[in-house]
């Protein structure tokens, strides 16, 4: 068996091997938290004298579809926040799909002067590609605008989404998804952990992967596309529960440019509690499984691109490999060499701590905005407890697609 293959390697190795092994993880992570943000200075001054930017003169209509399933505590906001956007030429769909709350009664307040479309089903589809499915149906414009119900755009946040689109060869196009709050409208340590963690996730993550033709995800919180591009692909699959990933990587399959547009900015509302945390993250976790297998393809497909080929790779190694090899590293460094595994802790969260907070101060610097600095207090805990936490959770997560627990949104 290949299981009992590799648990005996492990057995064989020495102390020194186990050294060697953690200084290649701190190889990988030094690499991808200071290789990002460094490579984005050099790129922003490069173009800051190189790069120009082009506007739509022609304002193409744009479908914005709100998908809802029980969210009478974030359905007016998200309303709103699209109403009030100073794109012109535009029309705000809703879709009720099966909410048991007020969810409903609310938008139909604003479907009463005019304002949206509100479309209900009786039954939930059991999945938010169905909710954004039936939308697509009622939609008349050229372009595609998704938000979730619990997403705020910004003013100007569309209008920079579908500029972006002027680009012919641009076929979606991902905003930049920031924190606002909890929940339940706290700001406690969880939801500020969020918010720095998405912070580096959107400023460099994926700044880097859009510059680079790698990125992986057109956000499902915020992202835009061509209408006819999407019901030519069959729009959204409903057999994974990160509909977002999937139709991202049709996309990719067909060699289309994704870009990311860090100035379109929208907020949405954040677990606040561990509990609704855990479960948040574990559906992520669990889609990206089902996602990655589903396409497990890619590799095959006749003059699938190299950025493509790299992209889903790294995400399969960085999310899945690395996360299954840390564990059994950890474990095997506990149970062979348990006298002197409270060292090789300390030493790594130092080394982690250093890696995390140069990394941090460098994507500050990046976002211009001095303000960025205050999450360096967040890097003792970020390090120390929420990404081992955050390990494991991921890891039960894997278990869970294993064993075909369903998962519905």
């Amino acid at each position: 068996m290949v299981w009992d293959g590799f648990f005996q390697w492990l057995a064989s190795l020495t102390l020194w091997d186990f050294i060697l092994i953690f200084w290649l993880f701190i190889l990988i992570d030094l690499t991808r938290s200071l290789g990002k943000p460094l490579f984005l200075i050099i790129h922003d001054l490069y173009c800051s004298r190189k790069c120009r930017k082009t506007t739509l003169i022609f304002k193409p209509k744009v479908s914005i579809i709100i998908p809802a399933h029980n969210e009478e505590k974030s359905i007016v906001k998200s309303i709103e926040s699209a109403i009030n956007a100073d794109y012109p030429n535009k029309e705000i769909i809703v879709v009720d799909d099966g909410s048991k709350d007020k969810t409903a009664f609310l938008a139909s307040l604003y479907e009463s002067n005019g304002a949206i479309k509100l479309v209900r089903r009786d039954y939930s589809s059991g999945s938010k590609a169905g909710a954004l499915n039936y939308g697509i149906l009622f939609a008349s414009g050229d372009v595609l605008v998704t938000v979730d119900a619990d997403t705020l755009v910004e003013p100007d946040g569309i209008s920079k989404l579908v500029n972006e689109l002027v680009d012919p060869d641009v076929s979606a196009v991902s905003g930049n998804v920031r924190i606002l709050c909890g929940d339940s409208g706290k700001r406690n340590l969880l939801v500020r952990l969020q918010e720095y963690e998405y912070f580096l996730a959107f400023e460099l993550g994926r700044r880097f992967s859009s510059i680079i033709g790698t990125m992986m995800i057109i956000s499902g919180a915020f992202g835009a596309f061509r209408t006819q591009e999407m019901k030519a692909l069959g729009q959204y699959d409903k057999d994974t529960i990160t509909e977002d990933f999937d139709l991202t990587l049709k996309l990719r399959k067909l060699r289309k440019k994704l870009i990311y547009n860090n100035k379109a900015i929208s907020w949405t509302f954040a677990p606040d509690t561990l509990r609704s945390w855990r479960t948040q993250r574990i559906r992520w976790t669990k889609g990206e499984a089902e996602t990655l297998w589903k396409h497990r393809n890619v590799f095959k497909i006749k003059g699938f691109d190299f950025t493509s080929v790299v992209s889903t790779y790294d995400m399969l190694f960085s999310d899945v490999i690395l996360l299954v090899l840390r564990f059994a590293w950890l474990g095997s460094l506990f149970f062979i060499f348990s006298t002197n595994i409270i060292y090789v802790l300390i030493f790594s969260f130092i080394m982690y701590l250093i890696i995390e907070s140069v990394g941090t101060g460098l994507a500050a610097f990046l976002s211009r905005d001095k303000g960025n600095l205050k999450y360096l207090i967040y890097v003792p805990i970020m390090v120390v407890v929420y990404r081992p936490y955050y390990a494991v959770v991921r890891l039960i997560a894997y278990f869970n697609w294993l064993s075909k627990k369903k998962t519905n949104w």
